[in-house]
Protein backbone atom coordinates (compact mmCIF):
# COMPACT_ATOMS: atom_id res chain seq x y z
CA UNK A 1 0.00 0.00 0.00
CA UNK A 2 1.56 3.35 -0.99
CA UNK A 3 1.71 6.79 1.60
CA UNK A 4 -1.61 8.22 1.04
CA UNK A 5 -0.11 11.72 2.16
CA UNK A 6 2.99 11.82 -0.30
CA UNK A 7 2.93 15.38 -0.27
CA UNK A 8 2.00 17.67 2.07
CA UNK A 9 3.30 21.32 0.11
CA UNK A 10 1.62 21.05 -3.14
CA UNK A 11 1.33 24.40 -4.16
CA UNK A 12 -1.60 24.05 -6.35
CA UNK A 13 -3.91 26.51 -3.83
CA UNK A 14 -1.43 29.19 -4.37
CA UNK A 15 -4.04 31.02 -6.85
CA UNK A 16 -6.93 30.65 -4.84
CA UNK A 17 -8.31 26.99 -5.64
CA UNK A 18 -8.22 23.92 -4.35
CA UNK A 19 -9.30 20.13 -5.22
CA UNK A 20 -12.34 17.98 -3.72
CA UNK A 21 -11.52 14.46 -3.60
CA UNK A 22 -13.72 14.24 -6.85
CA UNK A 23 -11.30 15.72 -8.80
CA UNK A 24 -13.38 18.88 -9.32
CA UNK A 25 -11.28 22.15 -8.87
CA UNK A 26 -13.18 25.21 -6.56
CA UNK A 27 -12.77 28.61 -5.38
CA UNK A 28 -11.46 28.42 -1.72
CA UNK A 29 -14.48 30.26 -0.68
CA UNK A 30 -16.70 27.96 -2.50
CA UNK A 31 -19.86 26.28 -0.42
CA UNK A 32 -17.96 23.13 -0.57
CA UNK A 33 -14.72 24.40 0.82
CA UNK A 34 -16.63 26.60 3.53
CA UNK A 35 -18.41 23.50 4.62
CA UNK A 36 -15.48 21.15 5.26
CA UNK A 37 -13.62 24.04 6.60
CA UNK A 38 -16.24 24.42 9.15
CA UNK A 39 -16.17 20.60 9.48
CA UNK A 40 -12.31 20.46 10.12
CA UNK A 41 -12.29 23.65 12.75
CA UNK A 42 -15.19 21.28 14.59
CA UNK A 43 -13.16 18.25 14.48
CA UNK A 44 -9.62 20.40 15.66
CA UNK A 45 -12.08 22.09 19.08
CA UNK A 46 -13.17 18.52 19.77
CA UNK A 47 -9.72 17.47 19.70
CA UNK A 48 -9.09 19.75 21.83
CA UNK A 49 -11.90 18.96 24.08
CA UNK A 50 -10.61 15.00 23.93
CA UNK A 51 -6.98 16.34 25.26
CA UNK A 52 -8.70 18.06 28.52
CA UNK A 53 -11.20 15.90 28.92
CA UNK A 54 -11.43 14.35 32.64
CA UNK A 55 -14.03 11.91 31.55
CA UNK A 56 -12.76 8.57 30.10
CA UNK A 57 -16.41 8.39 29.13
CA UNK A 58 -16.42 11.34 27.00
CA UNK A 59 -12.77 10.96 25.21
CA UNK A 60 -14.01 7.25 23.79
CA UNK A 61 -16.94 8.99 22.58
CA UNK A 62 -15.59 12.03 20.89
CA UNK A 63 -12.53 10.14 19.40
CA UNK A 64 -15.26 8.16 17.61
CA UNK A 65 -16.97 11.31 16.79
CA UNK A 66 -14.06 12.93 15.36
CA UNK A 67 -13.30 9.70 12.66
CA UNK A 68 -17.22 10.07 11.77
CA UNK A 69 -16.41 13.70 10.85
CA UNK A 70 -13.69 13.19 8.48
CA UNK A 71 -15.57 10.32 6.97
CA UNK A 72 -18.57 13.51 6.63
CA UNK A 73 -15.63 15.26 5.13
CA UNK A 74 -14.74 12.81 2.79
CA UNK A 75 -18.77 12.34 1.91
CA UNK A 76 -18.97 16.06 1.06
CA UNK A 77 -15.50 15.97 -1.05
CA UNK A 78 -17.05 13.22 -2.95
CA UNK A 79 -20.53 13.95 -3.85
CA UNK A 80 -22.57 10.37 -3.63
CA UNK A 81 -20.49 8.60 -1.04
CA UNK A 82 -22.97 7.36 1.83
CA UNK A 83 -20.40 6.96 4.69
CA UNK A 84 -22.36 8.18 7.69
CA UNK A 85 -25.69 6.01 8.21
CA UNK A 86 -28.30 6.16 10.74
CA UNK A 87 -26.07 3.35 12.60
CA UNK A 88 -23.47 6.56 12.90
CA UNK A 89 -26.64 8.72 14.31
CA UNK A 90 -28.09 6.11 16.50
CA UNK A 91 -24.73 5.95 18.63
CA UNK A 92 -24.13 9.42 19.42
CA UNK A 93 -27.84 9.46 20.31
CA UNK A 94 -27.27 6.53 23.07
CA UNK A 95 -24.49 8.34 24.14
CA UNK A 96 -26.43 11.13 24.77
CA UNK A 97 -29.34 9.52 26.29
CA UNK A 98 -26.43 7.72 28.67
CA UNK A 99 -24.65 11.09 29.42
CA UNK A 100 -27.80 13.00 30.17
CA UNK A 101 -29.06 10.31 32.43
CA UNK A 102 -26.21 11.21 34.60
CA UNK A 103 -27.27 15.10 35.29
CA UNK A 104 -29.65 16.84 37.20
CA UNK A 105 -32.48 18.53 35.31
CA UNK A 106 -31.30 22.18 34.63
CA UNK A 107 -33.77 25.16 35.67
CA UNK A 108 -31.71 27.84 34.21
CA UNK A 109 -30.08 28.73 30.54
CA UNK A 110 -26.28 27.85 31.37
CA UNK A 111 -23.32 30.62 30.49
CA UNK A 112 -20.24 28.71 28.84
CA UNK A 113 -17.71 28.32 31.35
CA UNK A 114 -16.60 26.06 34.46
CA UNK A 115 -13.62 23.79 33.57
CA UNK A 116 -11.20 24.45 30.66
CA UNK A 117 -12.54 21.72 28.57
CA UNK A 118 -16.40 22.56 29.60
CA UNK A 119 -15.33 25.70 28.14
CA UNK A 120 -14.21 24.36 24.91
CA UNK A 121 -17.03 21.65 24.46
CA UNK A 122 -19.29 25.08 24.36
CA UNK A 123 -16.86 26.77 21.82
CA UNK A 124 -17.30 23.09 19.72
CA UNK A 125 -20.82 23.38 20.16
CA UNK A 126 -21.19 27.03 18.73
CA UNK A 127 -19.09 25.79 15.61
CA UNK A 128 -20.95 22.37 14.98
CA UNK A 129 -23.95 24.96 15.02
CA UNK A 130 -21.93 26.72 12.07
CA UNK A 131 -21.06 23.41 10.75
CA UNK A 132 -24.81 22.73 10.04
CA UNK A 133 -25.65 25.76 8.51
CA UNK A 134 -23.04 25.60 6.08
CA UNK A 135 -23.84 21.71 5.44
CA UNK A 136 -27.76 23.13 4.74
CA UNK A 137 -26.81 25.47 3.03
CA UNK A 138 -24.62 23.70 0.37
CA UNK A 139 -27.40 20.97 0.15
CA UNK A 140 -30.10 23.52 -0.98
CA UNK A 141 -27.14 24.51 -3.75
CA UNK A 142 -27.28 21.21 -4.82
CA UNK A 143 -30.59 19.90 -4.57
CA UNK A 144 -32.76 22.79 -5.14
CA UNK A 145 -34.95 25.14 -3.54
CA UNK A 146 -36.28 22.38 -1.00
CA UNK A 147 -33.16 21.10 0.14
CA UNK A 148 -32.50 18.18 2.36
CA UNK A 149 -34.94 19.11 5.27
CA UNK A 150 -37.07 15.56 5.73
CA UNK A 151 -41.00 16.79 7.14
CA UNK A 152 -41.17 17.13 10.56
CA UNK A 153 -40.75 13.53 12.11
CA UNK A 154 -39.43 12.27 9.08
CA UNK A 155 -36.62 10.26 8.25
CA UNK A 156 -33.42 11.16 6.13
CA UNK A 157 -32.65 8.91 3.33
CA UNK A 158 -29.91 6.75 3.81
CA UNK A 159 -27.58 9.91 2.21
CA UNK A 160 -28.56 12.32 3.92
CA UNK A 161 -27.64 11.83 7.79
CA UNK A 162 -25.24 14.40 7.92
CA UNK A 163 -27.47 17.28 8.78
CA UNK A 164 -28.88 14.44 10.99
CA UNK A 165 -25.86 14.13 12.64
CA UNK A 166 -24.59 17.68 13.25
CA UNK A 167 -28.02 18.53 15.02
CA UNK A 168 -27.83 15.88 17.45
CA UNK A 169 -23.98 16.32 17.55
CA UNK A 170 -24.09 20.00 19.02
CA UNK A 171 -26.65 18.70 21.59
CA UNK A 172 -24.42 16.05 22.71
CA UNK A 173 -21.34 18.58 22.91
CA UNK A 174 -23.96 20.65 25.37
CA UNK A 175 -24.02 17.23 27.47
CA UNK A 176 -20.27 17.00 27.52
CA UNK A 177 -20.06 20.84 28.74
CA UNK A 178 -21.64 19.46 32.09
CA UNK A 179 -19.87 16.01 31.85
CA UNK A 180 -16.58 17.94 31.92
CA UNK A 181 -17.48 20.37 34.90
CA UNK A 182 -19.11 17.49 37.11
CA UNK A 183 -15.61 15.75 36.40
CA UNK A 184 -13.57 18.54 37.72
CA UNK A 185 -15.79 19.27 40.73
CA UNK A 186 -17.53 22.32 39.47
CA UNK A 187 -21.20 23.78 39.49
CA UNK A 188 -22.36 24.35 36.12
CA UNK A 189 -22.01 27.98 35.60
CA UNK A 190 -25.77 28.91 35.24
CA UNK A 191 -27.09 32.70 33.92
CA UNK A 192 -28.74 34.78 36.77
CA UNK A 193 -31.63 37.63 35.41
CA UNK A 194 -30.57 40.41 35.68
CA UNK A 195 -27.48 39.91 37.42
CA UNK A 196 -25.59 42.51 35.21
CA UNK A 197 -28.26 45.22 35.75
CA UNK A 198 -27.22 45.44 39.54
CA UNK A 199 -23.24 45.28 38.98
CA UNK A 200 -23.27 48.92 39.19
CA UNK A 201 -22.53 49.66 35.53
CA UNK A 202 -24.42 52.50 34.16
CA UNK A 203 -24.58 54.12 30.89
Amino acid sequence: MGHRLSRIVTRTGDRGQTGLGSGLRVDKDSPPIETLGAIDELNSWIGLLVALSSSEDTREVFTLVQHDLFDLGAQISVPGTPLLSRAHLSRIEASFERMNAELGTLKEFILPGGAPSSAFAHVARTVCRRAERRLFSLTQLEDGADGLAPPVGGEPPDEDFGLAYLNRLSDLLFVASRIENRADGRPDVLWERGKSLGSGVTA
